[in-house]
């Protein structure tokens, strides 16, 4: 499974938005999104389904779940 920040690195680049736009929409400073991304920090729990909404993903794909790990669950 894919650690959060680096899935969000990753949803991020392949939709060539910069961390200042991802940080613009969710209202954090760039440094935060910059932070999660080299696992120094996760998002607030409440900011998760705003950013899987932005990447239009659900919170199980935002976690790195695939659909084998979800009927193994």
């Amino acid at each position: 499974m894919m650690e959060l920040g680096k899935k969000i690195a990753s949803l991020r680049k392949i939709r060539n938005i910069t961390q200042v736009q991802l940080a613009e929409y969710l209202s954090v400073n760039p440094q935060t999104v910059s932070r999660w991304e080299v696992e120094g920090g996760t998002p607030d729990v409440m900011l998760l389904p705003k950013i899987a909404s932005f990447f239009e993903v659900s919170l199980d794909e935002l976690f790195g779940m695939t659909d084998m790990e979800q009927i193994n669950n």
